[in-house]
């Protein structure tokens, strides 16, 4: 009798447990990357050197939503590029993604909605290199700013580039 009750009151709490999770759902949401490409070496208003981003992209099924887009740097192919970064806290290193994300409002709260002439920039000191020469890959992610769900991405774009 008791591990009957013990059974019903675990199935009880997964149920809860379950039924109060998020499901991981795009409700249609999708992105079109058009005219992305790379351009190295700009200086910015400091004379720093950047890497910027140039991109077009239009938004489907974004109603009252808005969207982040990732530029993401690669290196192989597929695997997001790492660099280990002190702790402030003093913890040790942490390996952190090299990647920038810019935060885009859908002003109208449309179903659909168009990015044009955008970019997404960083610092070269920020790019990390890894010692030696590379090939790093570059491309853009769209995520629902909603619900965190990725809803496109760009083709890649690449460069090279020596690390000491």
């Amino acid at each position: 009798m008791k591990a009957t009750l013990r059974v019903t009151v675990v199935m009880m709490i997964m149920a809860f447990l379950f039924s109060s999770l998020k499901p991981n759902v795009v409700y249609g949401q999708k992105a079109t990357f058009k005219n992305c490409r790379l351009e190295l070496n700009v200086k910015d208003k400091n004379g720093r050197n950047t890497m910027v981003c140039h991109f077009s992209a239009d938004f489907t099924g974004m109603k009252k939503h808005d969207v982040q887009i990732y530029m993401e740097i690669e290196s192989p192919k597929g695997t997001l590029h790492e660099y280990l970064d002190d702790d402030e806290g003093g913890e040790g290193r942490l390996r952190l993604p090299v990647q920038k994300v810019k935060n885009f409002k859908n002003k109208n709260k449309t179903d659909k909605f168009v990015l044009n002439n955008k970019i997404i920039w960083m610092y070269s000191s920020d790019l990390h290199p890894k010692k030696g020469k590379h090939t790093y890959y570059v491309r853009l992610v769209a995520y629902d700013a909603q619900t965190y769900d990725e809803i496109g991405h760009s083709n890649y774009m690449s460069y090279t580039m020596t690390g000491k």
